[in-house]
């Protein structure tokens, strides 16, 4: 009785311990200098580098979240902050990344 105590107690603390990565906060860090906070890529860097914009993207609102946090992590373009991302952070960018895809 007192083991399952103790890994009930254990499981709560390593609950409260986690934190979720927020997606949007680490896409304003690591990605809106180039692709813009609304995805639209009209930063001075999204226009000299005539990145595609995000936002209304179809091809990348129908990826997968898999799919889309490898493209993101294996992008040549991308600085070494975002291809260095742990997966749980690019994974919750890749989330984000697919809300600004479907809008305009």
């Amino acid at each position: 009785m007192a083991g399952h105590l103790i890994r009930a107690v254990a499981l709560v603390l390593l609950s409260a311990a986690c934190v979720w990565a927020d997606g949007g906060a680490i896409f304003k860090q690591q990605c809106a200098k180039c692709h813009g906070d609304s995805g639209k890529s009209d930063t001075a860097v999204g226009k000299k580098m005539n990145i595609p914009p995000i936002a209304g993207d179809g091809e990348i609102a129908a990826m997968s979240d898999e799919d889309l946090t490898k493209k993101i992590l294996a992008s040549e373009k991308h600085p070494k902050g975002v291809k260095n991302l742990p997966a749980a952070d690019a994974g919750a960018v890749a989330t984000f990344v697919k809300q600004l895809a479907v809008a305009k």
